[in-house]
């Protein structure tokens, strides 16, 4: 089984917005998700590709905190 990561039209400041709006820690959201702290400052800094799973990974962990 091949998972395809799909890359997501959000920015950087988009996913920067996201994660204020459901107040998520780059902290949390590497203990939650398993990513490493690097990899999601690159995200937050434009250096990586955003993939539509991490995306609706934070979307979860947002609602699953009721914000």
């Amino acid at each position: 089984m091949v998972i395809l990561r799909e890359k997501s039209k959000l920015t950087n400041t988009d996913l920067q917005q996201l994660m204020l709006k459901y107040r998520i820690s780059v902290n949390e959201l590497s203990l939650k998700t398993s990513i490493s702290h690097n990899d999601i400052r690159g995200y937050l800094a434009g250096r990586k590709t955003i993939t539509t799973d991490i995306v609706d990974r934070i979307n979860q962990i947002g609602a699953e905190n009721d914000r």
